[in-house]
């Protein structure tokens, strides 16, 4: 009998994507014979790397076999179907809660999104499949940065047991002096952060994992509402608190080695114009405050013009003329010390 499937991706997960090989499994299972070149155009990565995939897969003791000549391609044994039943709760996990959103997307190409992990439930066995959604509503992978301070988690086994088993906690949570019960939803990484979405009081809440000073888990369990999505949830709670940061729009005219500096600022939104015929081009960043802007044009160069706000403009003016009253009539000697000369001779 061929090894499960959950056996096959414990020992090929660690050198090729299991989602790739999952969706080389479906189109194999789907036509008679796929050549390398459509594979590969189909999944946006090279033939070679197909080639990779194969060999990983008949290693693994997947029935694929190539054929040569004008009708050749890979097809797989005519009696063999992959079986999904059985997967355990890390397999799951590993398939359906590290998909991560928007990364083809930002490069041009489509994106698969959702439509991958239905592909894959409606595949399954039932069995396989109720847990695996039980999965992915309690852990969710947010690889997007709010900071980068590593932070340390040590409750975080006892609250993925407790969101898993649906079941109450006590916590102690920042500086408050006495636990209070919660009913833990779910867990989501957040940078190099971990947040507790769960329910108090019937609101729901949002917990920073490491100001969680103490955790109990109670046995008592909890009825989940029936239509929480964590990731859903999630996201519209980002966009909420997004919405709350300070806005500072910034326009400016840029050039050359400036504007590509430009492009590389992080804002909260930024657009920029085609340059004109002389090279410059209109740029408008949302930078939260006047001193994240200002830092932010200083390094920009001297192709830069600062449009708006005013305020801004005339800080950066007076920075410009500041430093060359510090070095205009200095001159730096041989043993490194300053020295007053002529104005303009340096």
């Amino acid at each position: 009998m061929l090894p499960g499937l959950q056996d096959i991706l414990c020992r090929i997960l660690s050198r090729v994507r299991a989602d790739r090989l999952l969706r080389i499994l479906f189109l194999l299972q789907g036509r008679r014979k796929v050549t390398a070149g459509e594979l590969g155009r189909e999944l946006e990565v090279s033939t070679r790397t197909i080639q990779r995939d194969m060999t990983a897969l008949s290693t693994a003791g997947i029935p694929v076999y190539a054929t040569r000549g004008g009708t050749g391609g890979w097809a797989l044994l005519d009696n063999y179907r992959a079986g999904f039943t059985g997967l355990t709760t890390a397999e799951a996990l590993a398939i359906i809660v590290a998909q991560p959103r928007g990364i083809l997307g930002d490069l041009g190409l489509d994106d698969p999104g959702e439509s991958l992990v239905h592909k894959f439930l409606a595949a399954v066995a039932p069995s396989a499949r109720q847990q695996a959604e039980h999965a992915r509503q309690r852990i969710h992978v947010d690889l997007g940065r709010w900071d980068l301070v590593e932070e340390n988690h040590p409750s975080l086994p006892d609250l993925h047991r407790a969101a898993w088993e649906d079941r109450i906690v006590h916590v102690l949570y920042g500086r408050s002096e006495s636990s209070f019960p919660i009913a833990p939803l779910g867990l989501v990484r957040k940078g190099t952060s971990w947040y507790l979405v769960a329910c108090r009081n019937d609101d729901l809440r949002t917990y920073r994992v490491s100001r969680l000073r103490a955790v109990e888990v109670t046995e008592e369990r909890f009825e989940r509402p029936p239509d929480f999505d964590l990731a859903a949830h999630w996201r519209e709670m980002c966009t909420r608190y997004a919405e709350t940061f300070p806005t500072y729009l910034v326009t400016l005219r840029a050039r050359g080695e400036a504007l590509i500096q430009a492009g590389w600022i992080h804002a909260r939104e930024k657009s920029v114009s085609s340059p004109d015929r002389d090279g410059w081009a209109d740029v408008v960043l949302d930078l939260e405050d006047e001193e994240h802007a200002f830092a932010a044009v200083q390094g920009l160069g001297g192709d830069i013009v600062v449009v708006a706000p005013e305020s801004l403009r005339r800080r950066t003016m007076d920075a410009a003329r500041r430093f060359l009253e510090l070095n205009d009539g200095q001159t730096l000697t041989g043993s490194g010390v300053f020295t007053t000369s002529a104005r303009g001779e340096l």
